[in-house]
């Protein structure tokens, strides 16, 4: 169900019952700030201080019992530097291995290094140079430790080569060619020398195991040199017969003279391209009788200054029929010129087209030529690059095997001298010693796991007690849940003890006239305020709970003397008839009441008490028991009489049963003009104030609001008594004020 849908808030019955301070006071609330996480971790982590601190306290001090039942264990250490191995026996890649392939050569190298220090032959090893299964101490150890391997394999040698492996610890140093070796037991002493002793042990079967190698690599390239002996003939056999047959001399250099001479060829073939091309287009511009061409040469000369001479003479020719006339002898001597001009030129342009046709043949002739001459190379070129391109073959396969034989030869001498040094590429930096602190317990270690533990523990009892929780204690969860505003938190109470009545113990609740400087009366007297501002037409309102001991009473009380105090015309009435409490509250008498006012055995006046403490208040107590008290307060007497106290009192109060325990309230919340509901933080369940809002809803009673009773400094959340619970005793203080 959801929660918000729990009460119907009908925007008409709003507009009807509230006026428009209540509809501000309403914008207020919801105008709240709401929690952020970090508040609600807060909250829980001080609402729950308690089982955080017990659970803690429980998971460290059962770790620190573990941590001190256990045995003292030492650890000895020693560091070895394994180095590159630079001279391990044969290596054929070794010219060829490229840097990040060495280095990862080396990984692998150290790793495997490092499983074989943790083998169990070198384990076993140790443990017969040293004589381990006599050490009484350290077989008690082993065999309680490998109990079922005793069962399997009774051998004690396999169990303390077992205990010496588990007790092992071999790791490397990061960016560093060190490996640290360590040894993890009870006695101190005897630790270092098991790691010295493993040291050794792993230095003499590295020396030995390479020993084995170099000489195994031998006898192999021993093998292998004679296959490669007969191979390496056999291709150097194959090359001379080729260079025999097909007459093969010195094919390097012969290749390079042929070669460049093709090259010297093609080089002159497009100069003499280019040079029958530069002819062609002079011929052509000369046959065309252009002059361009002509004029970049010296041939041209003698044309270009016959064209000079003729342009003079055609000047003078000008100048003289201006001056003489045409048919002057002068002017006929000039023309005569002119005419043997024109006979040079077109004689000298005929000689210079003769001239470049003959050139432009005499460079197609040559072109045809070096292009013959071309071709001819190129042929011979082709066939001695068929011929080399084989005998290249031949030549590289008898190199390769000679080197391959040469590389062999150089692998196995160098096999063989391996095989007679005893090097290695790991040597001794630190060597193990006895320790002097144990490494186990580790009490800091354990305390941390400790607390984390109880950490853990912490978060799961608080969220089960969380989930379990069905109580409602934050004023704003109870905000959140119903829809409806909160109209007043009351701060928990603790009266005085010297205001405690005489008649049964019990403390006064009446706080606005015994303490009215506490934060609780003035809880009740912003309640009053909430009241006086909800609406005009609010003259009665039914104050009542879910459940017994709420505080319903105390509520409707304090409201009462607050409401008087303010100058109102105030008629509290207890329509409790089950369990009366307000003859108690204020000493007054209980009989008559309203169940003899509405029996009819009793008049209105003798019923209505006042209150000489409190001017304008008047109570009406709930008088003798009645067996249908659902019956009497639903009745049309209770009605009228309802009618009657609104028109003489400003506001009439009723303090009814609990909604869930008797139906009282619910019959009486359709006489009234509004409901106040009075729950207490930390009592008042979901499921309670669900229902007592399903059954209110059902009756169309229109609620004003909540009070949160009881409110603690805890839960309090966001409100004030929440945040500054010191602040509000400082501020109010503790002694009473009549």
């Amino acid at each position: 169900m959801d929660a918000r849908g729990l009460m119907k808030w009908n925007s008409t019955d709003i507009s009807t019952q509230q006026s428009s301070a209540s509809q501000n006071l309403h914008r207020a609330s919801s105008r709240r700030v709401p929690l952020n996480p970090m508040q609600v971790v807060f909250r829980l982590l001080h609402k729950h201080l308690w089982t955080i601190a017990a659970c803690t306290s429980l998971a460290l001090s059962i770790s620190l019992l573990y941590a001190v039942h256990q045995p003292r264990l030492y650890r000895a250490t020693a560091n070895i530097a394994i180095d590159r191995d630079s001279n391990a026996g044969v290596s054929l890649n070794k010219t060829f291995a490229s840097p990040l392939g060495d280095a990862d050569d080396y990984s692998v190298s150290l790793e495997t290094q490092i499983h074989v220090i943790a083998s169990r032959s070198l384990a076993l090893a140790v443990v017969r140079k040293l004589d381990l299964t006599h050490n009484a101490e350290f077989m008690r150890d082993a065999n309680r430790q490998f109990a079922s391997l005793r069962e399997a394999a009774p051998d004690p040698t396999d169990i303390a080569g077992e205990a010496v492996v588990s007790g092992l610890s071999v790791k490397t140093i990061k960016n560093t060619r060190v490996v640290e070796v360590s040894f993890t037991g009870r006695n101190r002493n005897l630790n270092g020398r098991i790691v010295n002793d493993l040291i050794d042990a792993f230095i003499d079967d590295n020396i030995r195991s390479r020993y084995e190698a170099a000489n195994h690599a031998a006898k192999f390239l021993s093998t292998q040199l004679n296959e490669l002996r007969a191979k390496v003939e056999e291709s150097q056999q194959k090359l001379v017969a080729y260079e025999r047959e097909h007459n093969i001399v010195m094919v390097d250099e012969k290749q390079n003279v042929v070669t460049s001479k093709l090259d010297e060829l093609n080089k002159q073939l497009t100069a003499a391209e280019e040079d029958r091309m530069e002819k062609d287009a002079s011929y052509q511009a000369i046959a065309a009788g252009s002059l361009d061409r002509l004029s970049e040469s010296k041939s041209g000369d003698a044309l270009q200054s016959l064209y000079l001479r003729e342009a003079e003479l055609k000047n003078e020719y000008a100048q003289a029929t201006t001056t003489y006339g045409p048919n002057h002898p002068k002017v006929l001597e000039l023309t005569n010129r002119i005419k043997a001009m024109d006979t040079s030129i077109q004689t000298e342009l005929k000689r210079l087209q003769g001239r470049a046709e003959l050139e432009y043949q005499v460079a197609a002739r040559r072109e045809q030529k070096l292009r013959a001459a071309f071709e001819a190379q190129k042929i011979e070129a082709n066939k001695l690059n068929e011929s080399a391109i084989q005998y290249g073959l031949l030549k590289r396969e008898s190199e390769a095997n000679r080197q391959l034989y040469d590389t062999l030869e150089e692998r196995m001498k160098e096999a063989g001298v391996t095989a007679g040094l005893r090097s290695t590429n790991i040597r001794l930096i630190d060597p193990a010693g006895a320790t002097g602190l144990p490494v186990s317990p580790n009490l800091r270690r354990t305390s941390c796991i400790g607390l984390f533990l109880g950490f853990l523990l912490s978060a799961a009892a608080i969220g089960i007690r969380e989930g379990m929780d069905r109580a409602l204690r934050d004023p704003a969860e109870v905000e959140s849940f119903t829809a409806m505003p909160s109209l007043a938190i009351i701060p928990q109470h603790h009266p005085s003890p010297r205001l405690l009545t005489p008649r049964v113990g019990e403390a006064p609740q009446i706080m606005c006239l015994t303490e009215p400087r506490t934060a609780a009366a003035e809880a009740c007297r912003a309640l009053g305020t909430s009241v006086l501002l909800a609406s005009a037409d609010l003259k009665s309102l039914l104050v009542s709970s879910p459940l017994p001991g709420e505080g319903k009473t105390m509520t409707a009380a304090n409201l009462a003397v607050v409401l008087a105090q303010q100058g109102k015309r105030v008629l509290l009435v207890d329509a409790d008839l089950r369990k009366p409490g307000l003859d108690r509250e204020f000493r007054i008498a209980s009989t008559p009441g309203l169940s003899d006012l509405l029996s009819g055995s009793a008049g209105e006046e003798p019923v209505i008490q006042q209150i000489e403490r409190v001017s304008g208040l008047s109570i009406v107590s709930a008088g003798s028991s009645q067996a249908r008290t659902a019956e009497t307060l639903g009745s049309a007497r209770m009605r009228s009489l309802m009618e009657s106290w609104r028109e003489r009192y400003d506001y009439v109060i009723l303090d009814t049963p609990p909604i869930l325990a008797a139906t009282d309230a619910v019959r009486l919340s359709k006489e009234v003009d509004s409901v106040l509901l009075v729950i207490r933080s930390g009592q008042t369940s979901r499921d309670a104030l669900a229902r007592s809002c399903d059954l209110l809803n059902q009756a169309n009673a229109p609620v004003l609001g909540i009070v949160v009773n009881g409110v603690s400094s805890r839960s309090a959340g966001s409100y004030y008594y929440g945040y500054y619970p010191q602040l509000a005793k400082g501020y109010y203080g503790d002694s009473p004020q009549a």
